[in-house]
């Protein structure tokens, strides 16, 4: 089989209406599968080795990866998602971009290797120097894989990424509690994000139909820049703006603090991981393909809102009012700084969840620099939130983050919902039920809080249940019509099996 001929772009990347619906189909069933069980996974390691590993073990890791993770978003300077939004990409742009990312990936090591002591000297953590030069090399394994990664997506190839995850995953976090368990701390981390890496790469490798062309054409980057370029100055200003609260706290509060900050963000992503990534990474390649039918998308996106929000809103809520049990009874008091951290953020991500697929919008329709000057805008100003919130510990970062959203949202959401001809008045119209049985739920669990005195154990179980109930009926209530829709699709679906 010739693995990167043009009969594989010609009968890869074009799909008909009924196609494209059942692999968008597919697509979010197994990455749905995928968010789902790495979740569990990551939740039930992550406990374990937060009983095993300090905060400040944490914490060092996050320092690294404040750098680490924002470098790997220069390694295809967001050609891959240029290749997954452009139509007509050929093998040599494939190809181009393959080599371009090994290069940048090599001389984005040799410059973190250089600069890791002066990282180390910045924090006062003399530790971090070898640390650096140790995960970094996490650049050039990920570039190796990175149109691989890329190509599964456009293809909608999601079962295929989604074992390959789970094997990487599986290795990451086995070698880590096992590293963990006999007293490596630090290191234990640290290897997980190697193991991992290298899996992914490994896997990409022997099970892609493509290899890159010894073939680098300037032309083809340069059709690629525009859109890829804008999506990378996005992401950047995104990318420091959430994390520059880990910056921030690591600087002014040190190693234990945002070891503490950093597992509270990691919960309260869980839900939005679990739910507004799938649909993202799955409808992204699907709008770019139908982004002339702004009707069709319009739907799409009212109902895509609905179901997020179904799901998330509760469960941001929830995990906010049941902070104390949640912390105390699987990470242990050690870890007990971290509960009004999470119940702050917790609420934030409720809002998160649904403005998170901005990025969706814009990136789909080729608008990817109107997204990067709203960035701009929005980040300085979170920039400054954090910086006058870390004055007043972790839980004044959290404040700040959730205050500033909150006043960002409008305005933020507006800009990017008008491009589908959506208005405020529709999505509020499409979530009101929602949003009238997660406030009733939370006023629920809010008056518990104040009423039980019972162990952590039993005040867990009976706010979960109370919550639910509160939630399910409330739903039947004003949504029957929803869950109707629902209970049928998930009849028919077991139907055609």
């Amino acid at each position: 089989m010739q693995r990167n001929g043009a009969e594989y772009y010609s009968k890869h990347f074009v799909f008909d209406q009924m196609d494209l619906k059942n692999k968008v189909k597919s697509g979010l069933k197994w990455t749905f599968i995928d968010q789902v069980l790495s979740q569990i996974i990551f939740l039930i390691f992550g406990i374990f080795l937060a009983r095993l590993v300090s905060p400040s073990s944490f914490g060092l890791v996050g320092m690294v990866t404040i750098f680490s993770n924002f470098a790997i978003l220069f390694i295809d300077l967001g050609f891959g998602a240029a290749l997954i939004q452009k139509a007509d990409a050929t093998k040599e742009h494939f190809s181009s971009v393959f080599w371009l990312n090994l290069g940048i990936g090599i001389i984005l090591y040799l410059f973190f290797y250089l600069l890791a002591p002066f990282i180390s000297q910045f924090y006062k953590q003399p530790e971090l120097t070898v640390l650096i030069r140790v995960i970094c090399l996490t650049f050039i394994i990920t570039a190796i894989s990175s149109v691989q990664s890329n190509l599964l997506i456009r293809e909608l190839k999601f079962k295929k990424k989604v074992v390959i995850n789970w094997i990487a995953m599986t290795v990451g976090y086995g070698l880590a509690f096992l590293l963990a368990y006999n007293g490596y701390g630090v290191w234990a981390l640290v290897i997980m994000t190697l193991a991992t890496a290298i899996t992914n790469t490994l896997l990409y490798w022997i099970t892609s139909l493509w290899l890159p062309l010894l073939v680098f054409q300037w032309s083809k980057i340069k059709e690629l820049s525009n859109f890829g370029l804008n999506f990378l100055g996005d992401s950047s200003v995104n990318y420091w703006s959430r994390n520059y609260d880990n910056f921030i706290i690591a600087k002014v509060l040190g190693s234990t603090e945002l070891g503490i900050y950093s597992r509270a963000y990691s919960l309260m992503l869980l839900p939005l991981r679990n739910v507004t990534t799938i649909v993202t990474k799955v409808m992204f390649p699907a709008f770019s393909q139908k982004q002339g039918d702004l009707i069709l998308l319009k739907k799409y996106y009212l109902d895509i809102i609905l179901y997020i929000a179904l799901i998330t809103f509760p469960l941001m809520i929830g995990l906010s009012l049941v902070s104390t049990e949640f912390v105390l009874l699987f990470f242990g008091k050690k870890w007990i700084n971290m509960i009004p951290v999470l119940s702050v953020l917790s609420g934030l991500g409720a809002i998160q969840s649904i403005i998170s697929l901005n990025g969706l919008i814009y990136n789909s329709l080729g608008k990817a620099n109107v997204a990067f000057r709203i960035s701009i805008i929005s980040n300085i100003l979170l920039i400054i939130a954090f910086t006058i919130g870390v004055q007043y510990g972790i839980i004044g970062v959290s404040w700040s983050y959730l205050i500033c959203s909150l006043l960002l949202f409008i305005p933020i959401y507006k800009t990017a919902i008008r491009l589908l001809d959506v208005s405020l008045l529709e999505v509020f119209k499409v979530l009101k039920g929602v949003i009238i049985a997660t406030s009733c739920m939370a006023l629920i669990l809010f008056l518990l809080n104040n009423c039980l005195d019972l162990s952590l154990i039993l005040n867990l179980v009976i706010k979960i249940v109370a919550g639910a109930v509160v939630y399910g009926m409330l739903l039947l209530l004003l949504e029957r019509e929803l869950l109707v829709r629902l209970k049928l699709k998930i009849i028919t679906e077991i139907q055609q099996r």
